[in-house]
């Protein structure tokens, strides 16, 4: 083997490293974002049933617990949530890892890496879908509940329970078109290296 070669192979090593370091930190931060705006619906939510508690609880309803089930419930969704991010983290630094394994081939390394990126993304998006997909079943089925609460049709307790449906599912369509774009992206990045 003469030395370009060797310097040629050990330049295209380094190029590999510093790109998947690039590729981590860049998902690092897709995270980071993501946890923040999971953060604010948290924040915004608990706002949101207080306030609704608080202007129905003047009303002689039953069921206003229900707000407290409901906010509990979207707090561990939005745990659940963090949690699935932070594995997605743990899931590239192995990647980084394994591509790192086959550093001294470059093409052996590129083609591994951009598999191992494919497969933890396909991976960790349909666990975050299915998450997603749950706790909108779930919300549902809280919000339907309480509207089939006698004396519940046609209050404001029906129109509170709407709003909250529709809040809700904003939330879960923002999560998906946030994960679905940072794995487009990070899937294109990494077929392009």
């Amino acid at each position: 083997m003469s030395t370009s070669t060797k310097s040629t192979k050990e330049e295209t090593t380094e190029v590999t490293a510093a790109y998947a370091t690039l590729l981590n930190k860049g998902l690092e931060r897709v995270v980071e974002v993501s946890k923040s705006s999971l953060d604010l619906a948290v924040e915004q939510n608990t706002e949101l049933l207080a306030s609704f508690k608080k202007a129905l609880k003047t009303a002689p309803l039953p069921g206003l617990f229900l707000f407290d089930v409901a906010g509990s419930a979207f707090e561990g969704y939005v745990a659940l949530q963090k949690n699935l991010l932070g594995l997605a983290v743990e899931q590239s630094a192995a990647v980084i890892d394994a591509a790192q394994e086959y550093s001294l081939d470059a093409g052996r390394a590129k083609d591994g890496f951009n598999a191992l990126i494919h497969q933890s993304l396909d991976r960790a998006a349909a666990a975050q879908h299915s998450v997603l997909d749950f706790a909108a079943k779930q919300a549902k089925t809280a919000g339907e509940t309480v509207k089939q609460q006698p004396g519940v049709t046609g209050t404001p307790v029906e129109t509170v329970t709407d709003s909250l449906q529709r809040g809700f599912d904003t939330v879960v369509a923002a999560q998906k078109e946030i994960l679905n774009l940072a794995t487009k992206t990070v899937k294109s990045t990494a077929a392009k290296a």
